[in-house]
């Protein structure tokens, strides 16, 4: 597991302080695309710059969501 993600279920996003970028987890590539996607979207870039306008630490930011299990 990286980053406590475990990237054969999790798809998520952490900021890399030695990176100086998003990494990202995915367990296939087109999650990994998705995730991309959302990373470089205006929308995303507005959201972060009102987090950071209002005080937060952006570079805490944690993104996550697991693969439904099948029942």
């Amino acid at each position: 597991m990286a980053r406590g993600f475990d990237y054969r279920t999790t798809l998520g996003a952490c900021w890399s302080v030695r990176d100086n970028t998003w990494r990202m987890y995915y367990p296939d590539k087109t999650d990994g695309w998705a995730m991309h996607d959302l990373l470089r979207s205006s929308a995303f870039k507005e959201f972060l710059e009102d987090l950071e306008e209002r005080g937060f630490d952006t570079e805490t930011l944690r993104i996550s969501v697991k693969k439904k299990t099948v029942s």
